[in-house]
């Protein structure tokens, strides 16, 4: 668990720059929302959103405390990275807004809009710190009065600062277009008529949300499964979680006729029915957590919502707890995990 933990320790070390150097105005809800499409290329077709400021005070966010603190090591380590970065993600970023393409791309273009307080200079120095310790380099360049910071041996990913309260992580050519955005040049994906009406549709005030537009190849994949075939027809997807009292959460699947969010309802209802009645399922106890569960279509669109209060909430995290236990003690334990990891 402590190597596990200070592994995750790392990630965060670099701060927001950590995407950048491992290549991989502070508002939230949907005023955010409408605000960071206003920023990500008109070719985004699948957008995902993190309102971290209503996560926060909510049980869900004290439970991941918890978890964060849960090792003694990776809670030291974790302090040492604010201290060095002049960071404390858990504090400081109120939002993180995710824009790709369909399919990402041969040049895996993305953009990531963080809102929220951020120390250029310490996170820099804080990379290239960890940049030296992992025996690379953060390379520096500039782009329209904006300074672009990408790990030398991979450059798959840049980071860029607007301003005190809003970094930004891309792709090559999308880091350079959220610049330009910024600047009121070029076109932003407000212009993706279809992508803004699913953002209207989606509850973009809630903790966690996501809408985007099903691509040809995906449903490509379902033509040739009977089972499947009613979801060949699927056309974009939005949905949300949100936790201010326990889970609640929304999904929705816009299909080509009635007749298919009917069908693909009725096979996901019997499904559903048919994990019920698993003896393994049952034996678990966690049967009664399926109560939650609503499936139903309305129109051409296929819809799923879950419900849990904080009670069953707290009940279920109990219980699949119990049940790692014991596994791990069935098991003679986990093995740990190689040093240094």
């Amino acid at each position: 668990m402590g190597a596990i933990s200070m592994r995750a320790s790392s990630v965060l070390l670099c701060g927001v720059l950590a995407f950048s150097a491992t290549a991989c105005k502070s508002t939230s809800g949907s005023g955010a929302a409408k605000e960071d499409l206003a920023l990500v290329p008109k070719e985004a077709d699948i957008v995902l959103m993190a309102n971290v400021a209503r996560i926060r005070n909510t049980a869900m966010w004290r439970k991941l405390l918890d978890v964060r603190d849960s090792d003694a090591q990776a809670k030291k380590d974790y302090e040492e990275f604010v201290q060095k970065c002049a960071l404390d993600p858990f504090k400081q970023i109120d939002s993180v807004f995710v824009a790709f393409p369909q399919g990402g791309g041969a040049e895996k273009e993305f953009a990531a809009i963080l809102r929220g307080q951020f120390n250029e200079g310490k996170l820099v120095e804080c990379a290239k710190n960890q940049a030296k310790k992992d025996g690379r380099d953060l390379t520096t360049s500039d782009y329209n009065g904006h300074k672009l910071y990408t790990d030398n041996q991979k450059g798959e990913a840049y980071a860029t600062f607007l301003d005190g309260k809003t970094a930004v992580v891309g792709g090559k050519e999308w880091v350079k277009k959220v610049i330009d955005l910024a600047s009121n040049k070029g076109e932003s994906a407000k212009s993706n008529a279809t992508l803004a009406t699913l953002m209207k549709r989606a509850k973009t005030s809630d903790a966690l949300w996501g809408a985007g537009i099903v691509p040809q190849t995906t449903r490509d994949q379902f033509k040739n499964d009977p089972r499947l075939s009613s979801a060949a027809t699927m056309k974009d997807i939005f949905g949300s979680v949100d936790f201010a009292s326990g889970v609640n959460a929304d999904l929705n699947v816009d299909t080509g006729s009635e007749a298919d969010a009917k069908d693909l309802a009725a096979k996901a209802t019997a499904q559903l029915a048919e994990i019920r009645k698993s003896p393994q399922f049952m034996m678990m106890g966690l049967a009664q957590y399926l109560d939650g569960l609503k499936i139903d279509s309305k129109g051409e669109t296929f819809h799923l919502g879950l419900v849990y209060n904080q009670q069953q909430v707290d009940d279920l995290i109990n219980r699949v707890k119990g049940l790692l236990k014991s596994f791990g003690g069935a098991m003679g334990g986990m093995p740990s995990p190689p040093p240094n990891q």
